[in-house]
């Protein structure tokens, strides 16, 4: 029988502040109440990690039967999907999982092929091409503006705490190159300018920055000579080996320019060799213990649960659904009243 959800806060509350996780605790006193989700079945493939033990609780709370999947495609972390185990969660391999399932819970679409009765729940862009041509509900947390403050405001901060932990440091006037302009690249912008970098945004579609200059990502020679002259160049594309063909292959042996990636994907290609790639090419944030901050990752974490309990009651569409703006109001109200997240930071999610 699972830990109860109370034994799995208790053994959060010495790494994060109650103020870190407000929607999802709010999600745990309510649920813990009304018991939503009693004997639900789901599975659960958010990336393992410390802090998404406080999303498990909730769903727990909620009175979920719960499973939780890890796939090779998205990084976990052991030691978490060993404690899983203690708390009696089962841990199975995505690829092996079976079914059916109430709700499937999904991040990158590794769950699309698990049949599910009720529908299903998608925490990111790259898994919505998974579930185009889906008959079923698909709940997209990605598709509204709360998943913005994990992607954008989250993982450029991540982005940055991850080049310190390796001992790397940033100066003022230092030259940062960002390949895509989406909301992590946009993200990790925002924070490169907070530390007044100099920053060359790069993307295939023209973009006019008033923050920073722009380079044609399909000008192989600009875009080649912007990197070879920058402290780092970092892609977040979204798309696996994007960066193929795009730059002169010569350029990351005759240059000390760091090369990372913040995609799921291997985003630079394999033309570039994965030792000289931070991390080998993973995504760069995955080497911290908590890979967004608990702030960030809390209310994209309680919108994917809440896509789950919508699915269960019927209240979601076939097709690709997104979180309505009310729900999502709600969630930023939270936040606003509750939340550790510097208003500031809020206002660049708009």
């Amino acid at each position: 029988m699972p830990a109860s959800p109370e034994r799995i806060l208790e053994n959060l509350f010495p790494f994060y502040r109650q103020e870190e996780f407000p929607v999802l605790l709010h999600q745990y006193k309510t649920w813990s109440e009304s018991r939503p989700l009693e004997g639900c079945r789901i599975i659960d493939a958010s990336p393992v990690f410390r802090n998404t033990c406080a999303k498990y609780a909730s769903l727990l709370a909620a009175g979920a039967e719960l499973t939780v999947a890890v796939s090779p495609v998205m990084p976990y972390d052991p030691e978490t999907a060993v404690l899983l185990g203690q708390y009696g969660i089962p841990v199975v391999e995505a690829e092996r999982a079976g079914g059916p399932y109430d709700v499937v819970m999904d991040c990158a679409g590794v769950l699309s092929h698990v049949p599910s009765r009720y529908g299903y729940v998608e925490l990111t862009r790259s898994g919505a091409e998974r579930y185009a041509a889906c008959t079923q509900p698909v709940w997209m947390v990605d598709a509204g503006k709360i998943k913005q403050i994990e992607t954008c405001l989250g993982t450029g901060e991540s982005f940055f705490r991850a080049l310190e932990s390796l001992g790397i440091k940033n100066e003022q006037g230092q030259t940062l190159v960002v390949i895509g302009h989406g909301k992590v690249g946009r993200g990790i912008a925002l924070h490169a300018l907070r530390r007044k970098l100099n920053v060359i945004v790069a993307d295939v579609e023209k973009k006019p920055l008033a923050f920073a200059s722009f380079v044609p990502a399909t000008d192989r020679e600009t875009l080649t000579d912007a990197i070879r002259h920058a402290f780092c160049a970092v892609t977040a594309t979204g798309k696996r080996h994007a960066m193929s063909g795009l730059i002169e292959p010569d350029m990351p042996f005759s240059s000390g320019v760091l090369l990372a990636n913040m995609g799921v994907e291997d985003e630079w290609g394999p033309e570039i060799p994965k030792n000289r790639l931070l991390n080998e090419g993973r995504p760069l944030n995955f080497i911290l213990p908590d890979p967004t901050q608990m702030r960030y990752i809390d209310p994209p974490l309680a919108l994917h649960n809440q896509g789950a309990l919508e699915l269960a009651e019927g209240r979601v569409l076939p097709g690709l659904f997104p979180p309505p703006p009310e729900m999502e109001e709600h969630f930023l109200s939270l936040i606003r009243s509750c939340g550790s997240v510097p208003p500031d930071m809020l206002n660049w999610i708009s």
